[in-house]
């Protein structure tokens, strides 16, 4: 049965915040791995990894929603871009969310050596804090400034990659016997360069269903896997 306009509204309302729900947990599992990272916890590192299932649901979940909704009514221009952006947000918020499981995973690798941090991760999550935040906040408010921003952000967390990286080759070179952990220290510093790439996806996707305009936005080169 075909939906009302004003029922409609309604259940793209409740897709919005189903959005908002996954990009929060998503944004909740890097924070929870980093304080794992940092704190050589095991176990919260095994929370995260265990929390991945929940992302993985809401995958599921949203992605049904949306294949009902176009079902269920023809959506206007507009409508359907939101529908078709919540599909592809929903594949970069399940990306972060596995890009946290990675962290994790090498969080518990170095609790178990009892090896001590070589860097100082601190800036760099938390301009990824900052790009998630205005991600979201240009999703809910639809401010194509905050999407500007994110974009900004991105050439920050790639200086800070840089920064990283450097410091762990120099500590490779100073001293061999931290190859081994300054390796994993510099996936973690990957990881979390890719966790921005993906956001930045989701601004150029919030412009989108505002403008129906696909912005150039990102580096021409930049790639997410």
């Amino acid at each position: 049965m075909q939906l009302t306009r004003t029922q409609f509204e309604e259940e793209l309302e409740g897709l919005r915040n189903q959005l908002l729900e996954m990009g929060s947990h998503a944004g909740q599992m890097i924070e929870m791995a980093m304080q794992a990272l940092a704190r050589r916890d095991v176990s919260l590192a095994e929370s995260v990894i265990a929390a991945d299932d929940q992302i993985d649901n809401l995958d599921v979940e949203i992605e049904a929603e949306c294949i009902r909704l176009i079902a269920l009514q023809q959506p206007l221009a507009r409508d359907l871009r939101l529908i078709g952006t919540a599909l592809k947000v929903i594949t970069d918020l399940e990306r972060i969310g596995d890009h946290a499981v990675d962290i994790a995973k090498v969080a518990r690798k170095l609790a178990i050596s009892g090896e001590a941090e070589l860097v100082d991760f601190a800036p760099m999550v938390g301009a990824v804090r900052r790009m998630l935040r205005d991600a979201l906040e240009a999703f809910v408010k639809h401010d194509l400034s905050l999407t500007g921003k994110v974009i900004q952000t991105d050439d920050e967390v790639d200086d800070l990659f840089h920064v990283i990286r450097t410091e762990l080759h120099e500590a490779m070179k100073r001293e061999p016997k931290l190859v081994v952990q300054a390796s994993y220290l510099l996936f973690v510093a990957h990881y979390l360069e890719r966790v921005a790439d993906h956001l930045v996806n989701i601004a150029e996707r919030v412009h989108f269903v505002e403008t129906g305009v696909q912005p150039q936005l990102a580096k021409s080169h930049r790639t997410v896997s």
